[in-house]
């Protein structure tokens, strides 16, 4: 594996990973009712501690991104 390889690598996982957080935050915001009728009749009483605690896990997804996607992809292109 050469450098540009791994660095094209990155780049798919990090257009993959963004497409799925795009996806999530419209499911939060344009397809909020939707969600939340799939969610009540998936847990029941559950579904409004569930839906409040998805934000977080979105905001943490992201972090995860920056992290693990889109530092190894810029610091490849940089030793490019």
């Amino acid at each position: 594996m050469n450098l540009q390889l791994i660095a094209d690598f990155f780049g798919w996982m990090l257009l993959i990973n963004i497409i799925l957080l795009i996806i999530g935050y419209l499911k939060l915001t344009v397809f909020k009712n939707f969600t939340k009728m799939v969610m009540v009749h998936l847990f029941g009483e559950q579904s409004n501690a569930l839906y409040g605690s998805i934000p977080g896990a979105l905001v943490n997804y992201e972090i995860l991104i920056v992290v693990f996607n889109l530092t190894p992809y810029l610091s490849l292109r940089l030793m490019m």
